[in-house]
């Protein structure tokens, strides 16, 4: 991954620091479109601000607008849709169904053990022919930042230092792996920070 990041001409620094609060990053626009009956936006404009911020101009650098929007049709029946990522420097985060979930058919196991680490109670009900998503707390929230924001926004890094700022980048397998690891550096970073300062 470092060999492609450097032919990208990206230098990543594996740790993010906080910021400096006081003079925040410019952000981009947060566009609101209100969510329909049975939906929600677990993450608002003011959540999404706060996250911003802390990662400062690196992570918002090309970044022009995150919308939360409406889901539409996903990719697949009765696939929840979290994120997108379109060009140029626009974040997209989707309406999510009011919890508890109930999905059709089973979960592939690499999508339950993500939701899973990420706080949500994930069953098969009725012999693999449902899967039913709780999520606890504000583990839904945290995993519209993290997961999706976040995740898309390591996408963005890589098409916008890339050079490919009009023309959408081949998501490969290495372009997952970076965003999937720069998500997860982010919620540690994020999670240190806001326990060290309560």
């Amino acid at each position: 991954m470092s060999r492609f990041l450097k032919a990208a001409g990206i230098e990543w620094r594996p740790r993010l620091a906080k910021v400096d609060m006081e003079t925040p990053a410019p952000l981009p626009r947060i566009a609101v479109a209100r969510a329909r009956p049975g939906f929600t936006h677990p993450a608002g404009p003011g959540d999404i601000a706060e996250i911003l911020r802390f990662f400062g101009e690196r992570c918002t650098y090309g970044l022009k607008r995150v919308d939360l929007a409406h889901a539409g049709a996903g990719p697949a029946r009765n696939a929840v849709r979290f994120a997108e990522l379109r060009l140029p420097g626009h974040v997209v985060l989707f309406e999510q169904p009011t919890v508890p979930w109930l999905l059709s058919g089973a979960l592939p196991e690499d999508e339950m053990l993500k939701l899973r680490r990420a706080g949500a109670v994930v069953e098969s009900r009725g012999n693999g022919l449902h899967t039913s998503v709780e999520w606890p707390g504000n583990t839904l929230r945290d995993f519209m930042l993290f997961d999706a924001l976040m995740h898309e926004v390591g996408h963005h890094m890589l098409q916008h230092y890339a050079g490919k700022r009009r023309v959408r980048a081949a998501r490969t397998r290495d372009h997952e792996a970076f965003a999937e690891r720069f998500a997860a550096r982010c919620r540690e970073a994020f999670g240190a920070w806001s326990g060290s300062s309560r």
